[in-house]
């Protein structure tokens, strides 16, 4: 029986082993990534709140609320339609020059026979024959092109806001599922360490539940971060960089689009 115990004690250590192995990888690869995106080399430690409590639990705005006025939010897309109505004055202004212009001058001359001789000059500018067709095309082109970005990135944020929002009740679900599931093995693993005390269970059973309740808290915390990478996206797309007082900011929002349609 020691024998037993002691393979089941050695296969549980080097899982537990392996595990740690795998969470430092990952830290060391978060820690790169997080180096690189601060500019600095990856060798340096940057130092990190060691009290931070990843949440549990995240309340949203309903997706209909992130959208409207989402194209003033967003600095992407207000840019693209700022763009896109430079590039229109572009195209106006091409249009113009496609009527040639005249240039009209009153001719003053004196000879040296002391003669004065009056006139007029006609000039005319160029295009003449194209009438600026091809600069035309060119500005019509370029409109197109930023408006078709412009309705395609539009598409797209709702899209995503639309998913992101749907995600969340199920990230909680799955978050409140790991949280009974680790409960219900921590009451497992306490059974049955008590069983091993007194001689009614083997200490393979022990070490298996013992195994399980760690991937289980391990779970809870991946889950818990994911619910924190689906706040940032959120907030990154919706273009509200704080969910607690995203619904007042909605609320705002509403109320000054009401105000502006009924001054219109």
């Amino acid at each position: 029986r020691a024998v037993e115990d002691l393979a089941a004690a050695v296969t549980a250590s080097h899982q537990a082993h392996s595990l740690v192995l795998d969470l430092e990888k990952q830290e060391t690869e978060q820690r790169y990534k997080l180096n690189q995106s601060l500019g600095l080399s990856p060798d340096e430690q940057v130092p990190l709140q060691k009290d931070i409590e990843l949440p549990s639990s995240l309340r949203v705005p309903d997706a209909n609320g992130f959208i409207a006025g989402l194209e003033a939010r967003r600095l992407d897309l207000a840019a693209l339609r700022l763009g896109y109505e430079s590039q229109q004055e572009n195209l106006r202004t091409a249009v113009l020059h496609q009527f040639p212009r005249l240039n009209i001058g009153f001719l003053r001359a004196r000879d040296t026979g002391d003669v004065i001789t009056t006139g007029f000059e006609l000039s005319i500018d160029l295009p003449v024959f194209d009438r600026n067709q091809g600069q035309i095309a060119i500005e019509r082109a370029t409109r197109r092109q930023l408006f078709d970005e412009y309705v395609n990135r539009v598409f797209d944020s709702r899209a995503t806001l639309s998913q992101l929002t749907a995600n969340v009740p199920l990230i909680l679900r799955q978050i409140r599922a790991a949280q009974q599931a680790a409960a219900d093995n921590e009451e497992l693993v306490a059974r049955y360490r008590t069983a091993v005390f007194k001689g009614q269970a083997d200490i393979l059973s022990y070490y298996t539940a013992w195994n399980e309740l760690t991937n289980n808290r391990i779970e809870i915390i991946k889950l818990r971060q994911q619910l924190v990478d689906t706040r940032i996206a959120i907030e990154l797309a919706a273009g509200l960089y704080n969910l607690e007082n995203a619904k007042d900011v909605l609320m705002q929002e509403r109320h000054e689009r009401g105000v502006y349609e009924q001054t219109e």
